[in-house]
């Protein structure tokens, strides 16, 4: 086999066609205490959760995975999540989820089956209103999870209750908790010089322990031909890297209420806020403009400031009002 641009081609030049489903959407949520978005209680309690029987319970394996394989299914691309692996706290790894996986992947070999796995994220992790990494890595920039609903750094189901309003995807990309872990995982360095953790640079810091984390599940399965490869991260975004201006919303899927970059930042700060509010039909348009975070709450932890306001992104003149940043 050889590859040959985007295709798989094989000595006669054939073109390897792969039959194959993703296996599962369950996955992204624990299984114990039951993850479903619309339960709120034990939400916040994110270092005690278990993924263990998460796509489906490693008894049932053998009638799922028979199923596919009569259906003439013979890949399937896998799902996990960082929060998964590492989710009691850095390099505390979850043994026996670690466990579970390699079991339920043995079964799938003896099936016949192939696999390639895919560490899932969307919009970073269930605290900014998606799914994959574990909440500790937004605490550990000092973000306090309990108050992203009132500082509109992210709306999730949990915390927003019925009736949940309908969003699209990137909904959450640009608020303020998803676009500041995007911007520091991928360009921390240059974007958040000053930010560290345990004296670590944060860019680095979140890096090593993603690639740490997939690495223990890799050892696991080492041994198991049947598992082709890894891809690296499902749908990453950008966070605000590449902004020109971040006085300026700027999405292509704007839904609901959303503040630009610099509100953001002041929202979560503690400074109220007065929004755009969009909707989408057949074409976007403005609908209304809205007042968030009255109340003036901090999306940052007791003792840690904005880290924004700390790199020097922004300040506040004399007299304490906030200063924009430059276009």
């Amino acid at each position: 086999m050889r590859l040959e641009g985007p295709w798989i081609k094989d000595d006669e030049g054939r073109t390897l066609l792969l039959r194959g489903v993703n296996v599962g959407g369950s996955s992204k949520v624990p299984r114990q205490p039951d993850g479903a978005t619309h339960r709120a209680k034990n939400f916040f309690e994110h270092r005690t959760v278990s993924f263990v029987g998460r796509p489906f319970p490693l008894e049932e394996a053998d009638e799922h995975f028979s199923r596919l394989r009569e259906w003439g299914f013979t890949f399937v691309r896998f799902l996990v999540t960082w929060e998964a692996i590492e989710h009691a706290g850095p390099s505390e790894y979850d043994q026996e989820y670690l466990g579970y996986v390699s079991a339920l992947l043995e079964k799938a070999g003896q099936c016949g089956i192939r696999l390639f796995i895919d560490p899932h994220q969307d919009v970073w992790s269930r605290f900014s209103g998606g799914d994959g990494t574990p909440g500790w890595t937004l605490e550990s920039v000092g973000f306090d999870l309990t108050t992203f609903k009132e500082t509109g750094a992210a709306i999730t189901h949990q915390t927003y209750g019925d009736p949940y309003p309908w969003l699209i995807w990137p909904t959450n990309g640009k608020k303020l908790a998803a676009a500041t872990i995007f911007t520091l995982f991928f360009a921390g360095n240059d974007f958040a010089p000053r930010t560290r953790i345990e004296g670590e640079p944060v860019q680095e810091y979140l890096q090593r322990h993603y690639l740490a984390a997939i690495q223990q599940l890799a050892r696991r399965l080492r041994d198991m031909s049947h598992v082709v490869g890894y891809d690296t991260m499902n749908e990453p975004l950008r966070g605000w890297i590449g902004e020109e201006d971040l006085r300026l919303a700027r999405a292509p899927l704007m839904k609901g209420p959303t503040p630009s970059p610099w509100q953001a930042i002041l929202l979560g700060a503690g400074f109220p806020q007065e929004v755009d509010v969009w909707e989408r039909g057949l074409r976007l348009r403005r609908l209304d403009r809205q007042w968030l975070n009255l109340r003036r709450v901090r999306a940052w932890r007791e003792g840690r400031g904005c880290i924004w306001r700390r790199d020097g992104v922004w300040d506040t003149d004399s007299s304490g009002t906030p200063r924009a940043p430059p276009a």
